[in-house]
């Protein structure tokens, strides 16, 4: 699963700048936009860490909410993406099992669309790592694509993992997680499972 997580990242930064295009066509702030007000409602302020920045989207938009931002990918060349769209930003290139306390200690996290390139088995190390640099009580944000299965996409080489909504609570929880609410959004391509979150110790 090691390799197939490192050709996602190849993946990225082969096609970082085609990748960018093909957002920007429809990009209107976040994608997640109303879930981002949600957030906002658990956590009005405070220092945040997003996991998977990618091309820098969401990024602006939690600056614009008044967070302190810090941003972190696995992908060289979307951070560079990310970067110039968000000079101000702070960025560090980081696999979400890499994170540890250098980085700061935060009030809140977010994670749309990253954790799913994750493989089953490596879940608990990576959220383990990312609760390492969380305060007691922080909010989070996390998307997971809805399945129970993982699958290598043939056309690309990125590695998939789904969950149901069960499971991933089940996760989430063994490493000390309660979860506040979860969302859906159903679209033609695939049906998202959003969750909010708390830390709890």
């Amino acid at each position: 699963m090691d390799d197939q997580k490192v050709e996602t990242v190849k993946y990225y930064n082969q096609e970082a700048t085609s990748y960018f295009t093909s957002l920007r066509k429809d990009e209107k702030g976040s994608y997640w936009k109303n879930e981002m007000l949600k957030f906002n409602e658990y956590l009005p302020n405070g220092k945040v860490l997003e996991i998977g920045s990618g091309i820098g989207s969401d990024a602006k938009a939690l600056i614009n909410l008044g967070y302190d931002y810090t941003g972190t990918d696995a992908s060289s060349e979307l951070l560079k993406i990310a970067r110039r769209r968000n000079p101000s930003a702070k960025f560090i290139q980081r696999y979400a099992h890499e994170i540890e306390s250098s980085l700061g200690e935060f009030d809140g996290f977010w994670a749309s669309a990253v954790l799913l390139h994750i493989p089953k088995n490596e879940m608990r190390e990576s959220l383990l790592a990312i609760s390492s640099v969380l305060k007691k009580y922080c909010i989070g944000f996390i998307t997971m694509k809805e399945g129970a299965y993982e699958r290598v996409e043939k056309k690309t080489g990125r590695l998939f993992t789904y969950y149901n909504e069960n499971e991933f609570t089940n996760v989430l929880k063994s490493v000390d997680f309660s979860v506040l609410e979860v969302g859906r959004r159903d679209t033609e391509k695939d049906n998202w499972l959003i969750y909010y979150v708390k830390k709890e110790t």
